[in-house]
Parts: C-alpha cells; structure tokens; sequence
C-alpha cells in the first residue's frame, strides 16, 4: 500500500516510516525538514495523491516548539488539511497521533481526576499544545462521522531513543518505538492483520499493531499507547462509559423516539462532548444495534 507519513524525519517518524516501508509499504514522506508546509492544503494533496492510507504525525509537539498561534495552526489547521487530502484521495484509514496532554495533566499542568489514569479521562488541558490536540482529535471524529473514512487517534505516551543526524534511526532499543496491539475493544480482527482492526491499548514491542492500525476496519476510534502492559482498571472505565452511553441512549430512544433523537443528544446526556462519543460508537445506528444484540443475549441467558 502506498502510505502518507507526515512527520517522517522526526524522532517518531523516522522508526514509524522504516517499520512500515519492512511491511513491504510505499511511504511517501511529508516533513517540515524538506521544506514541505502542513499549511499549503495544495501541497498536501498532491504528497496524499494516490495514497490508500495516512499516518500523520507531523506537529509542532510541544509547548516550547512554537508561540500558541503558531502551534494551533500547524497542528489543528494542518490536521484538518491532512484531513481534506485524505478525503480527496480516497484513503481508506488514517492513524492521527495524538498526545495524552489532552488530559491537561502533563508537566505539572494539574491533577488527574483518578488512578490509574485511562482513555476515559476527561479532556482538560489549558496550555495550547494539549488544546491544538483535543482540537485534532475532534476534527478526525468529525471527519469520520462525515466521510465514513476510518480515522485513529493515538494517545501517544512517549518513545525511546533519538534520530541521528541525516535521518537515520538509532539501531536496537534505542530505535524503539511503541505501537498498539490487541487488548481494548472486543477484537473484530481475524488471524491476518488485514481482516480487521484492533483499537486499543498497547505494550511495549508489538511492531505489528502499526499495521493493523493501518489496514483496520473502518471504525474511527482512539488508543492509549503505553510502553507497559495495561491492567484491568482502565479496560473496565472504558466499559463502564460506554454502558452509561448505552444507557442513556435507551432512555432517549424510549422518551423521545429513535428518529428524534441525535448523536449530539445522546452525547450531551451522557456528559461528554459530542466528538468523544463517536471514540465509542461511529454512529446512532452503532447504538441501536448492540442495544437490540445486548438485549437478545438477555433473553439468552434468562
């Protein structure tokens, strides 16, 4: 598959683009180091053209690496002009790399609500960094929700090692970069990779997750990514959310009819925003039916 890395000279980059040019992937580069501007929505879509995938990882990523202005453009007004080249390409997924600094907890910014922290934690960051990627996110659900093209976004943790000068990846552990494997959702994914995706968390060494990013079903969601196992604590928040969703949902449908009520409702009863509850469910019809499968294995088990 031919594959658009934005990003692919940075520290991240570099092993991401090697491991997927291993997988026998085409990998077309896009990097601020060779001159080419997340800004220019013209030249994105021409480094996108024929492109069946997208991993975009370029960004200002930090607070430090640019002014506000600066980092919310290149990161919220550049995500959504890599979101506009992938529509116009006909991509098939995009894998969005974001930052666990949309929990606003990072560096002293404040307190988590709980322990152990999960991907069910609020969204409360204040510094722009953190804001351009809550930003991202909700434009990758949105486009998800419009387009019907899958979209990931990936709570990135960290990563171990540098670049080297001229754009080589350190060898060994030095190089390692942590990608997702199976262990969140309820796995959808047959024995190959391309059968389907696997949207969760990760540990540490799994280099295969990248691919079943890429190659996933088109469900858009969003994944914590973690350099060690992920117990059972934050697995179970995830599952209680969306039992609250489904919930909810009911009550709606049952109060004001299923073809009154919106996502936008549902997501406002539930007390998330909008953009989240589509991290759970990729639309209204995504509720109903496991609404009706939850209920049949009810009967089931009675």
């Amino acid at each position: 598959m031919r594959i658009l890395v934005t990003g692919h000279r940075g520290n991240v980059g570099v092993p991401v683009a090697g491991h997927l040019e291993r997988l026998g992937h085409e990998v077309i580069g896009f990097d601020r180091a060779d001159g080419m501007d997340l800004l220019d929505l013209a030249e994105v879509r021409d480094a996108a053209a024929g492109c069946g995938a997208v991993v975009h990882l370029g960004a200002l990523a930090h607070d430090t690496a640019g002014s506000p202005e600066q980092i919310m453009a290149v990161n919220v007004l550049g995500t959504w002009h890599v979101l506009l080249a992938a529509e116009a390409a006909g991509v098939t997924r995009v894998i969005h790399f974001s930052s666990t600094q949309v929990f606003g907890i990072a560096e002293g910014e404040r307190f988590p609500d709980y322990f152990p922290v999960d991907d069910v934690h609020p969204r409360r960051a204040t510094r722009a960094y953190g804001l351009s990627k809550c930003l991202a996110e909700d434009l990758s659900a949105g486009f998800t929700a419009r387009t019907g093209i899958a979209s990931v976004s990936l709570l990135f943790l960290g990563h171990q090692g540098q670049v080297r000068q001229g754009g080589e990846a350190a060898v060994g552990r030095d190089a390692h970069v942590v990608f997702p494997r199976a262990a969140g959702q309820r796995s959808r994914r047959g024995p190959d990779p391309d059968a389907g995706p696997v949207v969760t968390h990760a540990t540490a060494g799994d280099d295969r997750a990248l691919a079943r990013s890429v190659a996933g079903r088109p469900d858009n969601g969003r994944v914590t990514v973690s350099p060690s196992p992920v117990p059972g604590p934050p697995l179970a928040g995830r599952m209680r959310r969306r039992d609250e969703i489904l919930r909810t949902a009911a009550e709606l449908f049952a109060s004001d009819g299923y073809t009154n009520t919106s996502m936008r409702e549902v997501a406002a009863a539930s007390g998330i925003l909008a953009g989240s509850l589509y991290h759970h469910f990729e639309s209204k019809e995504a509720i109903a039916v496991e609404l009706v499968e939850n209920y049949y294995a009810d009967l089931d088990a009675a």
